[in-house]
C-alpha cells in the first residue's frame, strides 16, 4: 500500500520538519482551515518551523519517500540550515525523495545542497494567479522559477553535472489558459511526471470543466511527460 494518498508512486512519508505552514492555503487538507492539524490540535506544527525526531528516521534503497506533506520544507519562513541539515539526510540515504513546495524559488538558493536522489517538485495549480486561494507565490512565479529550474538542470546536464528530475503537481486543479499552461508544462518545464486531480474536500474552488482537464492531461502526454491521474470529475459547478 502506497504511504500516501497522493501519489501512487510514494511507499514513505517522512516529516522531519514542525511549526505552521504560512501558505495559508484554504484547501489544504494538513494545515488548512479544516485541516489535520487544527482539526485535531497537533502541537507538531504550531509556533515556529523546527526539526523533529523523525530527522533520523531510516530508509531502504526501494522506498520512494514523500518529505514533509504536512508543510513546505521550502517556506521563506523555514531557516537555511534547517533546510540543509534535511538534504544532508536525504544525500546520505540510498532512497528516492520527492520534495514539493510552493516556493520553486528557494531551490535555487540550496542548489549547491540538493542531492541526486531527490526529485524537485512544486504544486502549481494553474497558470493563473488566485491571491484569494493562497499566500503562497502566485502559480505564475511559480511556473517562471520552476523554468529557471529546469534551464539550469538542462545545462548542468550539458556540462555533465547531476541533474535532478522534475515534478509538478496540479492539485486540485484550478480554471487555467489551456494553451498558456500547458506550453510551460510540456516546453519550458518539461518536468519527469505531472499529477493531475480535482479538490476532494468540497472547497467549491474556482475549477475548470472536466473536458478542458482532460486535453490538458492529453497535451502533456503527447510531449511524453507521464500523467498520474487523481481524482478527475466534472467541476462542482458542472453538476
Amino acid at each position: 500500500m502506497s504511504g500516501s494518498r497522493m501519489f501512487s508512486f510514494i511507499t514513505k512519508r517522512w516529516n522531519p520538519l514542525g511549526g505552521e505552514c504560512l501558505h495559508g492555503c484554504s484547501y489544504c487538507w494538513a494545515q488548512g482551515p479544516k485541516g489535520l492539524a487544527k482539526k485535531h490540535n497537533m502541537k507538531k506544527y504550531q509556533g515556529e518551523p523546527r526539526l523533529i525526531e523523525s530527522i533520523c528516521k531510516r530508509f531502504k534503497a526501494d522506498d520512494f519517500v514523500f518529505v514533509c506533506d504536512m508543510c513546505d520544507l521550502f517556506g521563506d519562513w523555514v531557516p537555511s540550515d534547517d533546510i540543509k541539515i534535511v538534504l544532508g539526510r536525504i544525500a546520505g540515504s540510498p532512497a528516492q525523495f520527492l520534495l514539493l513546495t510552493k516556493n520553486p524559488k528557494r531551490y535555487l538558493e540550496m542548489l549547491d545542497f540538493l542531492p541526486k536522489n531527490a526529485v524537485l517538485g512544486c504544486t502549481i495549480e494553474s497558470d493563473r494567479c488566485y491571491p484569494a486561494v493562497s499566500n503562497a507565490l502566485n502559480q505564475t512565479e511559480r511556473l517562471e522559477w520552476m523554468a529557471i529550474l529546469a534551464r539550469i538542470i538542462q545545462y548542468r546536464l550539458g556540462k555533465g553535472k547531476q541533474g535532478n528530475r522534475l515534478f509538478v503537481s496540479v492539485e486540485p486543479v484550478l480554471d487555467f489558459d489551456r494553451d498558456i499552461f500547458s506550453d510551460y508544462l510540456c516546453r519550458w518545464i518539461g518536468p519527469w511526471a505531472v499529477a493531475v486531480g480535482y479538490d476532494n474536500y468540497k472547497n467549491r474552488l474556482l475549477e475548470p470543466p472536466l473536458a478542458k482537464t482532460i486535453e490538458l492531461i492529453e497535451a502533456l502526454e503527447r510531449s511524453g511527460i507521464t500523467v498520474f491521474r487523481k481524482t478527475l470529475r466534472e467541476a462542482w459547478n458542472e453538476l
